[in-house]
């Protein structure tokens, strides 16, 4: 009887201890997939935007202008930026189609510069690599950053964060909390595994010694 009661509160206290973790991963994880973010460091003096530089081609994306995000950044096909093709990176703002600047704030006097894009992960996800372009209000570019590389992955609910710092930048991606919902319980339910095994084992051990003991003594 007294070994049901352990087993049934191990049970129990597991099953809370996972419920805890799960809690837990829905508050620190709340990812929203269907935006893409930017955030920066240093930028250029005279910075209004930044424009994401892909290099490749994906034909289902392209396009001569996107006028809708030329109208938000305030400029046309004949900027700098929108002509920029230079070893094979053209822009994907004003080049590509699936990709909406929704809100900016790269104002000087700003302690957390960002822009933020409705959608765009899965377009990003077609290329290698990418670069970001400084810009100012006409469209003229101030700096390129280095390249970096766009990770991939199988699963469908991700965007990417952007980080960039000067001439840095990264380029990470961000899972939908789901995924991390599913990575805790799983963790969870193989600690509770190995736990239980532990345990079996070290009372066959204690047996096996128990059986020896009497052995000797017989």
């Amino acid at each position: 009887m007294k070994r049901a009661v352990k087993a049934l509160f191990i049970a129990v206290y597991f099953a809370v201890l996972i419920c805890v973790f799960i809690y837990v991963t829905f508050l620190t994880h709340d990812v929203d997939v269907q935006h893409m973010n930017i955030y920066f460091g240093e930028v250029p003096e005279g910075t209004a935007f930044a424009d994401i530089l892909v290099k490749g081609k994906a034909e289902d994306t392209e396009m001569d202008f996107n006028v809708s995000n030329g109208y938000v950044l305030k400029v046309d096909r004949s900027c700098e930026i929108a002509e920029y093709n230079a070893d094979g990176y053209t822009s994907l703002f004003l080049k590509h189609r699936g990709v909406d600047l929704e809100m900016r704030d790269l104002s000087p006097d700003s302690e957390n510069k960002y822009m933020e894009v409705g959608g765009g992960s899965h377009t990003l996800s077609q290329f290698r690599y990418i670069k970001l372009a400084y810009c100012d209000k006409d469209g003229n570019i101030l700096g390129i950053t280095k390249e970096t590389e766009v990770k991939k992955t199988p699963l469908n609910d991700f965007t990417y964060e952007i980080k960039a710092d000067g001439d840095e930048l990264s380029c990470k991606i961000v899972l939908a909390r789901m995924y991390y919902v599913i990575a805790v319980f799983l963790l969870s339910v193989i600690v509770l595994a190995v736990s239980v095994i532990v345990k079996l084992r070290r009372k066959a051990a204690q047996k096996a010694r128990s059986a020896k003991a009497a052995e000797d003594t017989e």
